[in-house]
């Protein structure tokens, strides 16, 4: 084809495409980027229709379109469009084959140098003009409205276009020859999607369909086209900022793929952050998970005497360590054999703080991923007592073996003085090597076993040291202790007994007996002492009438006395007796003020044997005349009613009371004055006011109006119901 016959896209202007004899040139991007790159012969590889001169001449073997095609598109990236970009069917021409060579052609004439055009300046890309002139360069304005648009495109439009390039025909760039434009055989036509967006507008006609040929003629074979030629041996990989071809075989991919591509270099840090986010996640769930499990758990690493215990919760650990405990005796063996639990040897193990221990580290929260690195050996908390273990070990001696006795301090008969026991020479047992082994034992919770032997001993306290610390307890009880009244009228003095009894002496087997003051005895002497000082106060009861004027007093309010002091005398006694010196000291007190109760009386009770408030009901038993009468308040309701009260030898008793106890109908029962018992059955009426004394019928009495009963008040029945159904239960009662 030639130039005249080409479609407008495919006569668009090129600038320095003839790459031969040039290693680098600068290409404009449409960013204005300029980036070196290294020249390759692809790009003036021969194509099928370069003639037999040119194949002898030493040219390059055909390259397809798609090849060089490809390596366009991997030099103009920005051009690139997806499929999704390419022309619709309505702007995009149809992919037509191209048609099969004619062996009988001629190839086509060389071009004239002197219809080369001159190269064509391509804006915003051009080289100083006093520079020289690259060999190849990128167009960079593709605006329509500029000048040149669309004319000074890069040959990858063309290639777009479905044509191959010749050196057969001449090009713009620069007075060097262009390849002619003709479809690859190898590529079926190039699709759409290849094209910049910059052809889109310059789209070529679609070729007519080729004539059919006649049915008895047989078109001729077309010769297969040559295998692309590889890149030279010198073409070596594209310079950073383009993406490189060297060495790329024919692809069947999409052009679209060197965006997609680029765009996945730039999904890269993405896709390597996320994985990172989620190995952190993972990371941080795994140390959350551990540090919860931990929480409650001894933490990895945790031992207790050897034993591991990680895992294991506080309580199991307590249970696991009583256990062993137990089980960790002390097998004693020698002129004396014995299997000696810690406790008969005196020492015992704190399961509860050893556990505690070993719980330390899951407290906190870095100390548990901290026990992933660290061991954490707990150390068995024990506590021995030494005079425990003496008295178990000494009493393993035999009766029939003499002892070795140590002297001792106690108090004497008299309850007043202190005194000695003698010391004596024996045999004994090594005490320390016991408490020893039976430490061993409580520390690595396993059993232990020992060798004790006799040996001959002298007293450990002779009786010279017995006698000293005797000397100084009967000191102690020589102190004189007094506490006097506030008036000083009377004191209170400690005798040698209650002196003697608030001294303690202290004995442990080896050791010298110690002497101390019980200050809980002192204090309960001091307490017992000041309660004869101390007064409660006595509470006055008075009544008044309706205009508050006392009437009477029935209790006189007497003020009290409370010693405040108690503590200090008891603390002073303590220390003045057991630095051994004499005490005085004073009681201290305070008044308590004594309260009144006033009691409201009705108006007029003032006058009566019993000042009642109004409306309150009582009774009252005139024994001096022989009667009965019921009020309320100072208002008589029922009476005088006659009666019969206690004989002379079982009189009635007087005083006030309050009836407690009422029965209709009962059998009683007492003593005569004689000592003779009586029985009365269906006694009707009965209101108890005090112990066995009761208002009750009498129906066995024909007269009343004397003294002749067992101490109750007899009435007439119906006046004994009265009293019954009118007085309830803490009904006041006066008898005099």
């Amino acid at each position: 084809m030639h130039d005249e016959e080409r479609p407008p896209l495919e006569q668009a202007l090129e600038e320095d495409l003839d790459l031969e004899g040039a290693e680098t040139t600068v290409l404009s991007t449409p960013y204005g980027e300029a980036t070196g790159v290294r020249r390759s012969s692809v790009l003036n590889a021969a194509t099928p229709d370069d003639d037999a001169a040119q194949s002898a001449a030493g040219a390059p073997a055909a390259v397809s379109a798609d090849d060089i095609v490809a390596d366009a598109v991997a030099l103009t990236p920005d051009f690139a469009v997806s499929a999704d970009d390419a022309p619709g069917p309505a702007q995009a021409p149809a992919a037509v084959p191209a048609p099969a060579p004619d062996p009988a052609a001629v190839p086509a004439p060389a071009p004239d140098p002197a219809a080369v055009p001159a190269a064509v300046s391509i804006p915003d890309g051009a080289a100083d003009p006093g520079a020289p002139a690259p060999g190849f360069a990128a167009p960079t304005d593709m605006d329509d409205g500029a000048p040149g648009a669309g004319q000074a495109f890069f040959a990858a439009d063309a290639l777009a276009a479905g044509s191959a390039l010749t050196p057969a025909e001449p090009g713009p760039s620069g007075g060097l020859p262009l390849p002619a434009l003709v479809p690859s055989a190898d590529s079926s036509g190039l699709p759409p999607s290849v094209a910049p967006a910059s052809a889109a507008p310059f789209a070529p006609e679609a070729p007519s369909a080729p004539e059919t040929p006649a049915a008895d003629e047989v078109p001729a074979a077309p010769e297969a086209p040559a295998a692309p030629a590889a890149p030279a041996a010198g073409d070596d990989l594209v310079q950073e900022g383009w993406k490189g071809w060297k060495g790329r075989a024919p692809q069947a991919d999409s052009p679209v793929s060197a965006a997609t591509a680029g765009r996945a270099r730039r999904r890269w840090p993405i896709w390597v952050a996320a994985a990172a986010l989620l190995f952190v996640c993972a990371l941080a769930g795994g140390g959350y998970a551990y540090a919860s499990h931990y929480a409650t758990l001894a933490v990895p690493g945790t031992t207790v005497a050897g034993v591991d215990v990680a895992g294991m919760s506080r309580e199991q650990i307590v249970a696991l360590i009583q256990k062993r405990a137990a089980a960790a005796t002390v097998t004693i063996n020698g002129d004396v054999s014995a299997t000696a639990t810690l406790a008969d040897l005196g020492t015992s193990v704190d399961a509860e703080a050893t556990a505690d221990a070993a719980m330390a580290a899951s407290a906190n929260v870095i100390d548990r991923f901290r026990a992933l690195v660290t061991q954490h050996d707990v150390t068995v908390v024990v506590t021995s007592d030494q005079a425990t273990a003496e008295t178990y070990t000494i009493g393993l001696i035999p009766p029939d073996q003499a002892k070795a006795t140590d002297a001792a301090v106690v108090l004497a008969d008299d309850g007043t003085s202190f005194t000695t026991v003698p010391s004596s020479e024996g045999i004994s047992l090594d005490t320390s090597a016991a408490t020893a082994a039976a430490t061993r034992a409580a520390t690595s919770l396993a059993p232990q076993s020992i060798t004790l032997d006799y040996v001959t001993q002298p007293p450990k306290v002779s009786n010279a040291q017995a006698q000293a610390v005797a000397d100084q307890a009967n000191n102690w009880v020589s102190q004189n202790v007094t506490i006097k009244t506030p008036d000083g009228k009377n004191s209170f003095t400690a005798d040698d007994a209650t002196k003697a009894s608030w001294i303690t002496v202290t004995s442990s087997q080896g050791a010298v007996p110690t002497l101390s003051v019980d200050s809980a005895r002192v204090s309960a002497w001091v307490q017992a002492q000041s309660e004869e000082v101390a007064e409660e106060p006595v509470n006055g009861e008075r009544n008044v009438n309706s205009s508050g004027t006392v009437v009477s007093v029935k209790v006189e309010a007497v003020n009290g006395t409370k010693v405040t002091n108690v503590d200090a005398l008891s603390t002073a006694i303590t220390q003045a007796l057991g630095s051994g010196t004499p005490y005085s000291g004073t009681f201290e007190t305070e008044t308590i003020e004594a309260t009144w109760k006033d009691k409201t009386i009705a108006d007029g009770a003032e006058n009566l044997i019993y000042q009642a408030a109004p409306g309150e009901k009582w009774i009252d038993i005139n024994l001096s005349n022989k009667t009965v009468i019921a009020y309320e308040g100072a208002t008589v309701v029922h009476g005088p009613v006659s009666i019969v009260d206690g004989a002379p030898a079982t009189p009635t008793v007087t005083g006030t009371y309050h009836i407690y106890l009422k029965h209709r109908m009962q059998t009683m029962q007492g003593e005569n004055a004689d000592g003779s018992t009586y029985v009365t059955e269906d006694v009707p009426w009965v209101s108890y006011f005090y112990s066995g004394y009761a208002f009750h019928g009498a129906p066995w009495r024909s007269s009343f109006g004397y003294s002749g009963s067992h101490g109750c008040i007899n009435m007439p029945v119906s006046e004994a119901e009265w009293i019954y159904n009118w007085a309830e239960e803490g009904t006041t009662v006066v008898s005099h």
